[in-house]
């Protein structure tokens, strides 16, 4: 039987609106700057990150028939995502995020809305039935309705394996009793305090949390601990902790855990083994983190594996001896 190459992204696409006054903000008056759009959202991120990769990949989402939405798919498209599969809302805006920042790129004020997605049905849902149960993986972030997270997990979880995204603190609590069917989990710290429910301030702490996670019904976890490299624990008793190497620059990390996820579905794929698959997803989180963009548009596999030597493990520091 032929192995199922294809994924499946459930979740959201927005169109980015970001500005960066070039002085100092000044509240309530117009500040000259610079304006970027793009797209973005946590579900698309991921998925395009795969797709840079050369994973096939079918995003599921919401979009407006709107100039934004038609902005959304045509950039998905260019991207070398199927979009095929969006479900189009006439008379809703689409998904959109704007943020202000001041001149040093630091985020003054933000405005999201994404209340198209309040539409997402399981009925709607249903009607990609076969695609879900056809892929090799399904990724999904919290920021889909609770009624949606628990049909993905209760129908797919013993079927396909699923990849949750938690997102951030608030949308974390969707998953705090509903682990149940998620293969793989990508918590940052914060998110990792929140599912397990205690404060992760020592290396110890870190360890019982995510045995906590685990015994919640997660198979896999990978917590992102921000210059302290990603610790990992599974349902089998394995676990590591992988720390990369100093680095000179960093200019964006924003979309760090987003291509570290969607670097764990290339793996995935590819039937990478564990230390494989934590090498290429840091080596690919780095890379992401040295772009001034969410998405390094330079992303591809050949630029990944070019690049395998910044994964590279940094043994500065005993594992033990961190503190959060």
């Amino acid at each position: 039987m032929e192995k199922k190459k294809y994924i499946v992204g459930v979740g959201s696409a927005n169109l980015d609106v970001m500005g960066r006054s070039k002085k100092a903000l000044v509240q309530e008056d117009s500040n000259p700057g610079r304006i970027q759009v793009s797209v973005g959202g946590a579900t698309h991120n991921v998925c395009e990150n795969a797709a840079r990769l050369g994973v096939p990949v079918t995003l599921v989402t919401l979009i407006g028939d709107d100039h934004f939405g038609r902005t959304i798919k045509n950039a998905c498209d260019e991207a070398g995502l199927d979009t095929s599969h969006f479900i189009q809302i006439p008379g809703h805006a689409s998904s959109t995020y704007m943020s202000v920042h001041n001149p040093n790129g630091e985020m003054d004020i933000a405005v999201s809305d994404m209340t198209i997605m309040e539409q997402f049905t399981v009925e709607k849902l249903k009607e990609k039935d076969k695609l879900l149960r056809e892929a090799a993986a399904i990724t999904f972030d919290t920021g889909l309705p609770q009624d949606i997270i628990n049909y993905l997990l209760a129908t797919y979880g013993n079927v396909t394996p699923i990849f949750a995204d938690s997102v951030s603190t608030t949308y974390a609590q969707k998953l705090v009793d509903n682990l149940q069917g998620v293969y793989t989990l990508k918590p940052n710290l914060l998110e990792a305090e929140i599912l397990s429910g205690m404060e992760i301030k020592t290396f110890a702490d870190l360890e019982e949390a995510a045995q906590i996670i685990i015994g919640k019904g997660a198979k896999r976890v990978f917590i992102s601990l921000g210059r302290h490299g990603v610790y990992y624990a599974d349902a089998d008793g394995v676990t590591r902790h992988r720390r990369c190497k100093p680095m000179d620059q960093i200019a964006n990390a924003t979309g760090a855990g987003d291509s570290f996820l969607g670097a764990m579905l290339y793996s995935h794929v590819n039937d990478f083994n564990l230390e494989e698959t934590l090498k290429t997803a840091m080596t690919v989180s780095m890379l992401t983190i040295q772009s001034d963009n969410t998405i390094n548009p330079q992303m591809s596999e050949s630029f990944m594996k070019d690049n395998l030597a910044l994964a590279t493990e940094d043994t500065s520091m005993n594992s033990q001896d961190i503190t959060f």
